[in-house]
């Protein structure tokens, strides 16, 4: 037990920690591009093993003629490039993972000299930003205003145009004091520009809290947000750890272990060896920070714009896994398939608008390669994917003994496919929910795999100038009907048809695209474990179950925060 007597620090004030003082940089939040040094190794051995299989294929190669000769050999080098760039990816997850069973102990004790501060004093002025658009979540907003802090005030940026929500929310104002309700005329810049309507040129605030409609923060998290802020005078935003709630279904209940497991392993790696990300809500921005980045870029993916525009203004996004917040994961297949389009979608136009702004930025040439490989993935993976398959296929239509090859393909792709789910054994080993690991690996591959169609024909309209557009992900669960999952499953039953059916003609087998083939028939099976229901806990109670805790009488009592001092 660590012994040592709390700092206390009145909020205001510089901070006093022993990496600040005397002018030395604070170690603490020294990024290092150890693990990045690592992954660029191993890929770099993998792109010599790539190089080494080809020249052995290619001097193999005997009875097809100059001709066809030449168009195996270009096929197989595409191939090459393909595998080579899909496994730089899957090297980064595997490494992630690997680094934080070594190291997470280690990182973990790197968090003790911020819990060492204790915050003294009324504090500065919070504000809790409630974003929502035709979506209005009454438990869960009043789950977060119950602070044991009361210097904040709630504010809810309400961008619905449904008259019914719109009465809800002005009720709930009503009823509840120190809830303001703000709505603008024009409806444009999707969430940033709706959390700039409000702040832009506003002085009566020091920091804000970003919430999304599901989103539940704990009683202390705005104290424990200010133990960051008092840490380093270099922090411009907190990012706080991410749960899933027990969900209402099967499908979200499997799938939102996945919430937990990233944010408890791959962001703490992040945090020291890579690139903060912001995720758009559960997050806490100064105003200092706010007004040096010039408010929040007017894209769909504005929380990673904004994450580079926060590094490029000389501040630090710091990942706080010791507060636990709770957001619901999408509540069905069909939920989850238009938040991915609308990821896909603001991704893209990430990539289009802010390519180079990444390249010119202040930060460090690892902190750009990993949120390079994290946030170009989404779009770039699926595309890339269907090359190689299609690649194949055409090897096959040449001639080329095919099954052997995809066997080969598949053998390491599969390795790599694991790799991102390793996170979970970590924190569920010890766990009750380790018994749902086996189902959710099948149904997480089987879920993501079916969503490629739809990825690919989003990535091919972007790339023709379709604009990127703000989805607002359903939260309702629905019961859906035979001729509902049908609808719903369409396109990855049609494409996983047509690439058998090339696939069977090519090569006289299905084998090159049997795995992408059973997860696209498998979607309408995904679908309807949304109508399966499971126990639900009430939003407030899943975190004081979780945790173990109880909320202090005065917490109770507490009211929902009060004037600014």
């Amino acid at each position: 037990m660590d012994k040592r007597a709390p700092k206390t620090v009145v909020m205001g004030e510089k901070p006093k920690n022993k990496y600040a003082r005397n002018g030395i940089k604070e170690k603490y939040m020294k990024k290092k591009p150890t693990v990045y040094a690592v992954i660029l190794t191993v890929w770099l051995g993998c792109l010599a093993l790539l190089g080494w299989s080809l020249y052995e294929l290619i001097t193999g190669l005997d009875g097809y003629g100059p001709v066809r000769t030449a168009f195996i050999i270009a096929l197989l080098a595409v191939n090459t490039v393909l595998l080579g760039m899909l496994w730089l990816g899957s090297i980064k997850d595997l490494t992630f993972s690997i680094a934080y069973a070594l190291m997470h102990r280690r990182l973990e004790k790197k968090y003790a000299d911020v819990r060492e501060y204790r915050v003294d004093g009324d504090g500065p002025r919070f504000l809790l930003l409630y974003c929502t658009c035709n979506d209005f979540n009454e438990k869960a907003l009043t789950a977060c205003r119950k602070q044991n802090y009361r210097n904040f005030k709630t504010v809810i940026l309400d961008d619905s145009s449904d008259p019914e929500y719109k009465k809800r929310i002005d009720k709930y104002a009503l009823r509840h004091s120190h809830v303001e309700v703000i709505r603008r005329s024009e409806r444009t810049g999707y969430k940033a520009g709706n959390l700039n309507n409000y702040l832009k040129g506003r002085k009566d605030y020091d920091y804000f809290v970003v919430l999304d409609s599901d989103e539940i923060i704990p009683p202390d998290y705005i104290t424990g947000v200010m133990k960051y802020f008092a840490y380093s005078e270099k922090c411009g935003a907190v990012q706080a750890k991410h749960l899933a709630t027990s969900g209402e279904n099967v499908f979200q209940r499997l799938m939102g272990l996945s919430v937990g497991s990233n944010g408890t392993t791959v962001q703490v790696i992040k945090n020291f060896y890579g690139a903060n990300a912001l995720i758009g809500h559960g997050m806490t921005i100064s105003r200092d920070c706010y007004e040096k980045t010039g408010g929040f870029p007017l894209v769909v993916a504005e929380d990673i714009s904004f994450a580079v525009d926060i590094k490029n203004a000389g501040l630090d996004i710091i990942y706080a896994p010791d507060i636990v917040c709770y957001e619901e994961f999408p509540v069905s297949y069909v939920s989850l398939k238009k938040r991915q389009c609308k990821w896909t979608q603001g991704n893209l136009e990430y990539m289009k608008k802010y390519g180079k702004e990444i390249n010119s930025s202040k930060m460090s040439w690892f902190e750009k390669l990993d949120i390079k490989l994290s946030h170009y993935s989404l779009p770039t993976v699926p595309l890339l994917s269907l090359m190689l398959i299609l690649c194949m296929c055409a090897l096959g239509f040449l001639g080329y003994p095919v099954i052997g090859y995809s066997l080969t393909v598949y053998a390491i792709m599969i390795i790599f496919l694991c790799s991102p789910m390793i996170p979970d054994l970590f924190v569920y080993h010890n766990n009750r929910n380790v018994l749902l690991l086996i189902p959710y690996f099948l149904v997480n591959v089987a879920t993501y795999a079916s969503l490629a169609p739809m990825m690919i024909r989003t990535v091919i309209a972007g790339l023709f100038g379709k604009k990127a557009v703000f989805t607002v992900t359903p939260k309702t669960s629905e019961k859906f009907t035979v001729k509902e999952i049908l609808r719903y499953s369409w396109d990855s039953l049609v494409f996983a048809a047509a690439l058998g059916a090339v696939a069977y003609f090519a090569c006289g087998s299905v084998l090159p695209v049997l795995l992408i083939m059973a997860c696209c028939f498998a979607a309408p099976v995904v679908i309807a474990l949304s109508n399966l229901p499971v126990k639900e806990r009430t939003p407030e109670l899943e975190y004081v179950n979780t945790h173990n805790m109880r909320l202090r009488p005065e917490m109770v009592k507490l009211q929902h925060g009060c004037n600014f001092v």
